[in-house]
């Protein structure tokens, strides 16, 4: 599943969480030990997640009440 959405926060905890907007809910997702962040087709650092850019989030999961989230594009 892919979502596009705003990034509201990044939670400095271990795995980093994100809180998301997009245009019909606001939402958590846990970002997973593996999960591939990237920018201009290129790999880069979590780290460089910032609040107020816009990203693609592809869910590895969404079970109960728990999204994980295995890639995340910074779309600018």
């Amino acid at each position: 599943m892919l979502l596009d959405a705003v990034l509201e926060a990044v939670m400095e905890s271990w795995p980093l969480q994100l809180r998301l907007r997009t245009d019909h809910e606001r939402l958590e997702v846990v970002l997973d030990e593996n999960a591939i962040v990237e920018r201009a087709s290129r790999r880069v650092e979590p780290g460089t997640l910032r609040p107020g850019q816009r990203v693609r989030i592809e869910l590895a999961s969404t079970i109960g009440a728990g999204r994980t989230a295995r890639r995340v594009t910074i779309l600018d």
